[in-house]
C-alpha cells in the first residue's frame, strides 16, 4: 500500500486590528446639537430617549434630531447619515433588547 503524506496547518491566526481614528472630542456638550441613530430594535427607543433628556438636562444638549433605521439588521442609508452629520455635533446610537 502507498503511503500517503499529510500536512498539518495550524489554524490558529493573528486579530485583524483594522486601524480607528476616533472623531474629535467636543471641549463640552453644552449648546450642542445632538443626532440620535435608533436601530428599530425593541427597547432602543427607551433607552434613547432617557438618555436625551439626561442630555438635555444635565449636560445642555440644545437639540436633539432622531434618525431610525427601517431594521436593525440593515445600514443606515448613507445619505440620510450624511444629512443628520450636518446638522449635528454628536452622535449616539444604541442598539435595544
Amino acid at each position: 500500500m502507498a503511503q500517503s503524506e499529510h500536512v498539518l496547518v495550524n489554524p490558529v491566526t493573528q486579530p485583524i486590528i483594522a486601524p480607528f481614528d476616533g472623531a474629535p472630542r467636543l471641549a463640552s456638550l453644552a449648546g450642542t446639537r445632538l443626532g440620535i441613530i435608533d436601530d428599530s430594535k425593541r427597547n432602543a427607543d427607551v433607552l434613547l430617549e432617557e438618555l436625551a433628556e439626561v442630555l438635555r438636562t444635565r449636560y445642555e444638549i440644545t437639540e436633539v434630531i432622531w434618525h431610525r433605521k427601517p431594521s436593525a439588521s440593515k445600514a443606515a442609508d448613507p445619505t440620510a447619515l450624511k444629512e443628520l452629520t450636518e446638522k449635528v455635533d454628536s452622535v449616539v446610537i444604541a442598539i435595544g433588547d
